[in-house]
């Protein structure tokens, strides 16, 4: 099957709502990705909901506050926002836009969403994890099972160097879950099914399940992305 390669160039609007880079229609079976904008003491939208959020900030600063709580965020942050908690982000860190992806589970897209300025949730803090922050524990999960997520993890995978290949030995992998992708920097090569599909810097890419893959990086740049996969894949396999 071949992956889904949508940039958000090519689907978000400047100052409109959030961009669907992988829906419903896409045939995900872990989650669906957006990309959205929050421009300068604006703020992302105040709602409470039975699912949680894992968001990643591409660019720039500012404060989540979840039930009352503020955490300053910023670039590089990745985000698990419980369910059952209020929350919104507020662009005031002075950097200028903040850009970003949020990941939700499938039943969100599937209702009406949650309610809005919907008052005090459970309480429950957020985690908030730096991809500088990323050591022999977590390894690449920069959100894992370990913080709670009850759907899927996220995976920060670091510069691909010039030349580099996944899974070297084996020619690429195969494996029951989906991948769900951002690509944050450069360009590269996937290979699915042995045909190669070029990806760049703002693609989200979905690489069905099933399906054998590999990143090859082809150019001269480093390239980086964050992954997003179903809790299942922790598991030894």
């Amino acid at each position: 099957m071949e992956p889904i390669i949508r940039n958000f160039r090519n689907v978000y609007t400047p100052e409109g709502p959030s961009a669907r880079m992988i829906w419903l229609d896409d045939n995900p079976t872990t989650c669906t990705m957006t990309y959205s904008e929050i421009y300068p003491n604006k703020t992302s939208s105040h709602h409470i909901h039975d699912w949680e959020h894992e968001v990643y900030i591409i660019k720039g600063s500012g404060t989540l506050v979840c039930d009352g709580k503020e955490y300053p965020v910023k670039q590089g942050d990745a985000m698990f926002i419980p369910p059952k908690v209020d929350h919104y982000t507020l662009n005031n860190g002075g950097e200028g836009v903040m850009r970003r992806i949020e990941i939700n589970p499938l039943v969100a897209a599937q209702t009406s969403g949650g309610r809005t300025e919907g008052g005090q949730g459970t309480g429950q803090a957020p985690v908030i994890r730096n991809f500088q922050s990323l050591n022999s524990e977590t390894g690449s999960r920069i959100l894992n099972s370990n913080d709670g997520v009850p759907n899927y993890v996220m995976l920060y995978n670091g510069a691909m160097q010039p030349g580099a290949v996944s899974q070297p030995d084996t020619g690429g992998h195969t494996h029951a879950w989906d991948h769900v992708v951002f690509i944050l920097e450069g360009h590269s090569t996937l290979v699915c099914d042995g045909k190669d599909f070029l990806v760049s810097e703002g693609d989200a890419v979905l690489v069905p399940p099933n399906t054998h893959h590999q990143w090859k990086n082809d150019s001269d740049l480093p390239s980086v992305r964050v992954t997003f996969n179903a809790v299942a894949s922790e598991a030894p396999h």
